[in-house]
């Protein structure tokens, strides 16, 4: 029986279809958004109504994609956060309250990203971020870099390489800025060279990778913030 000031409800009803995803966003990411569709950086696509992804536990993908529902205009100041508020369809009642999940927001779009392979960067000894890039004329030399985020197994690079630039894959320990190199795109193996080829001082075979900055065919770009 439900008797007056019962500490403890007799049932709890819940929403499964549509069902909300609430998402945490800390104000250091909304600053920073900010900050780049101000500067031109990123283009606006909607901070309303946009399309969201879940991933699931298992880290795979919700088949059905969800709408950013309303963004809440205070940040919790425990926290330092505020909630962003997903509705997704579930009709076959898969989202369960309760469960974790990690959402994949398209609030902005860089037109002129550059992703480069993470095996491309390493760092000094400051810690700073650079990558070895063929100029026109095969000549080898160092790039200092501004890396962004990683977005799956590539970085995301904000400053130190533009498009066209030749990014060496593999075979960067065998040489040193200033080398003469063979340049060889990447996947493609090197011609074999000839027993006296190979006695003499030949040029280091570099694999590289072109750095575009919109490449609309490949899932990767345009980058999307999160």
């Amino acid at each position: 029986l439900v008797t007056a000031h019962q500490p403890l409800p007799l049932a709890t009803i819940q929403q499964l279809n549509p069902i909300y995803v609430d998402v945490p966003q800390s104000t250091a990411e909304l600053l920073q958004l900010r900050r780049r569709l101000a500067d031109g950086r990123l283009s606006q696509n909607g901070s309303y109504g946009g399309q969201a992804s879940l991933l699931l536990e298992d880290n795979s993908e919700y088949q059905l994609k969800g709408m950013i529902q309303f963004r809440e205009v205070s940040v919790n100041p425990t926290t330092g956060s505020s909630i962003l508020r997903l509705v997704f369809a579930n009709p076959k009642n898969e989202l369960l309250p309760g469960m974790f999940v990690r959402a994949v927001i398209d609030e902005g779009t860089n037109n002129d990203a550059i992703l480069v392979p993470q095996q491309c960067v390493s760092r000094n000894t400051r810690g700073d971020a650079m990558a070895m890039v063929i100029t026109a004329n095969n000549t080898v030399e160092t790039k200092m870099l501004r890396i962004d985020r990683a977005i799956g197994n590539k970085w995301l690079v904000s400053d130190g390489l533009k498009a066209g630039d030749r990014v060496i894959v593999e075979g960067s320990q065998r040489i040193r800025p200033g080398s003469i190199v063979n340049p060889v795109p990447e996947g493609q193996a090197p011609a074999a060279a000839t027993a006296a080829e190979a006695e003499a001082l030949a040029p280091a075979d570099a694999d590289s990778t072109p750095a575009a900055p919109d490449a609309a065919t490949t899932p990767d770009n345009p980058t999307t913030t999160k």
